[in-house]
């Protein structure tokens, strides 16, 4: 196999610009409707405190439906 045989299927292997795309938003979707709550795709883009976030939001909700909230 040639590096550029091996370059090409390599490349095949990785998903498009487009797939990955689709997946991101396929993914911020699933979060938004899981956790109730309308998160914009700027916050998500501010990835250093949206995980942070959501785990924060997700404990509130359990915290919630438990009746201790905090």
């Amino acid at each position: 196999m040639s590096i550029g045989q091996l370059v090409e299927a390599l490349a095949a292997e990785q998903p498009t610009a487009a797939q990955r795309a689709a997946r991101l938003a396929a993914d911020r979707e699933v979060v938004r409707r899981m956790m109730g709550v309308g998160i914009r795709d700027e916050g998500f883009e501010q990835a250093s405190g949206v995980l942070a976030d959501i785990y924060k939001i997700a404990a509130e909700k359990v915290r919630a439906d438990r009746g201790t909230a905090a």
